[in-house]
C-alpha cells in the first residue's frame, strides 16, 4: 500500500499489484502520456496511465507496444477506472507479429476480440492463458485461420456465450450428422430443420465446419492449429462465428477491415 499526498494533508491509498499482462490496446493522453490497456492473469483487463511513456527516454522504451508479455506493477486508485503503471517488465516482446501483416492482422483481432467481449477488471486466467497461447503460436508461424477460429469459440465458452453445437437450440432434438444442419445467431446455435422454418437468420454449417467447432472445445490450439480445412468449411466458419459475435456485441469489430484488406480471413486455401 502506497500513500499518495495530494495536498491540504490530504491522502490516498494506492495498493499496489503485481501481475503478468499482455498489452491488448491504448491510446495517447496530453502530450506524453500515454493509457495502456492490459488483460493480466490476476485481475482481469486494466487500463492505467503510463506518466511520459511517449517522451524521448521513456523508462518504458518499447515495453508497451501492442502484444508484448510483461510483468505489469501498477498503482491502484481505489474507486477509479484508471490506475497508474509503476512498471512493465518485458517477459515476451511477440516482435514477429508485428513484422508479418497477415499475423499483425490476426494477431490485432484476438486482442480486439478480448478487449471487447470483457469488462474491467473481471478476473478470468483461462483468457489470459488462452490469449498469451494464442500469440505464441502466431509468431511461430502456425496457421492464423484455425487457431483464430478455435480462439474464437473457445473465449465464447469462457466468457458464458457458448453456442448451442449438439442439440437445436429451440426444440432440444439431438442433431445427428446427416441432420440438414443451420445456425441461428439470435437463437444462440443450431437449428433443427422443423425449427428453421420462418427463420431469417439462418446460416448453413457443414459436418466438416461443425466438426472443428466441437473439436476446438476438447483440442489443445496448437493442434488444432495443424488442421487443414477446406475453402468451404473456412467461409462457413466465419459467417457464423462472425454473425453470432456480432449479435452479441452488436457490432463489427474494427481490425476486421484489416482482415478483408489482406484477405485474410475470408481467403479460401
Amino acid at each position: 500500500m502506497v500513500w499518495l499526498d495530494i495536498g491540504q494533508g490530504t491522502k490516498i491509498a494506492m495498493p499496489l499489484h503485481t501481475t503478468e499482462a499482455i498489452v491488448i490496446g491504448g491510446h495517447d493522453l496530453g502530450e506524453v502520456d500515454r493509457i495502456v490497456v492490459f488483460y493480466t492473469e490476476k485481475l482481469g483487463k486494466v487500463r492505467a496511465v503510463a506518466s511520459g511513456a511517449r517522451r524521448v527516454r521513456s523508462k518504458f522504451g518499447a515495453a508497451l507496444l501492442l502484444f508484448t508479455y510483461g510483468r505489469l506493477v501498477f498503482f491502484e486508485r481505489v474507486g477509479k477506472g484508471l490506475h497508474r503503471v509503476n512498471e512493465f517488465a518485458i517477459l515476451r516482446p511477440f516482435e514477429k507479429l508485428r513484422t508479418d501483416l497477415e499475423v499483425l492482422a490476426h494477431a490485432s483481432y484476438l486482442v480486439e476480440l478480448l478487449a471487447a467481449s470483457t469488462s474491467d477488471e473481471e478476473r478470468n486466467e483461462e483468457l489470459f492463458h488462452l490469449l498469451l497461447q494464442a500469440l505464441g503460436l502466431l509468431e511461430k508461424g502456425h496457421d492464423s485461420f484455425p487457431i483464430a477460429r478455435a480462439y474464437e469459440i473457445r473465449l465464447l465458452r469462457s466468457i458464458g456465450y457458448l453456442p448451442e453445437l449438439q442439440s437445436c437450440v429451440i426444440c432440444r432434438v439431438p442433431l445427428e450428422p446427416a441432420t440438414p444442419l443451420a445456425f441461428s445467431p439470435g437463437e444462440g446455435g443450431l437449428v433443427c430443420p422443423d425449427c428453421q422454418s420462418g427463420r431469417k437468420d439462418i446460416y448453413l454449417v457443414s459436418t466438416t465446419a461443425l466438426g472443428f467447432l466441437r473439436m476446438a472445445l476438447k483440442l489443445s490450439l496448437d493442434r488444432m492449429g495443424r488442421i487443414n480445412l477446406p475453402g468451404t468449411s473456412r467461409e462457413e466458419l466465419v459467417e457464423v462465428l462472425q454473425a453470432y459475435i456480432r449479435h452479441l456485441l452488436h457490432r463489427d469489430l474494427r481490425t476486421l477491415d484489416f482482415l478483408r484488406a489482406y484477405a485474410t480471413l475470408w481467403k479460401a486455401r
